[in-house]
């Protein structure tokens, strides 16, 4: 199977940088690209006021977890576009554009940029949905699911539908 670039947005980023599991993106999904928008808002920014997580995204950059993006020509002049398109912020139009253009998978969390993703093809997940799908590929255990759930609930909106849809799915695959 040819694996396709991961480009995540700032909000899943950071937060999986608060729960300390960004390490997941390139687990799950191998090449994982930082758009240089991204990368100013949860690295640079974050490092300047002191946050923590901006230094461990920023040691696993250095790692090679993953890479930072450039923007092609094409790619940069669909930023405004689709900035215009769906009111959508700078860092969710850079994902997008890489996603769409290298046939990429992007991780949103913001409702109008996951409607532009739907509406583009853009395959797409957001932060809980990362957290289940390492549950499900077995790099973290059930509980380690529910305890990071749990910490999500604390440093990020999540709505309770989707919290207790992922809780029972993942429930159902842990007692099979």
């Amino acid at each position: 199977m040819k694996s396709v670039p991961v480009v995540p947005d700032s909000s899943p980023l950071i937060i999986l940088g608060k729960l300390e599991r960004a390490d997941l993106l390139a687990k799950l999904y191998g090449k994982v690209m930082v758009t240089p928008c991204v990368w100013e808002e949860a690295i640079i920014k974050g490092k300047a006021l002191g946050a923590r997580d901006a230094s461990y995204l920023e040691k696993l950059a250095l790692e090679n977890r993953f890479d930072r993006a450039t923007l092609t020509e094409r790619e940069q002049q669909l930023v405004p576009r689709l900035r215009e398109e769906a009111g959508i912020d700078l860092g969710e139009a850079e994902v997008l554009s890489i996603a769409r253009s290298r046939g990429g998978f992007a991780i949103l969390d913001d409702k109008a940029a996951r409607a532009l993703a739907v509406g583009l093809g853009i395959a797409h997940t957001g932060t809980a949905g990362v957290l289940f799908e390492s549950f499900l590929r077995r790099f973290l255990s059930f509980q380690e699911l529910i305890e990071l759930l749990q910490e999500l609930g604390k440093v990020s909106w999540i709505s309770p539908e989707l919290l207790a849809a992922i809780l029972r799915k993942a429930g159902e695959v842990e007692n099979r």
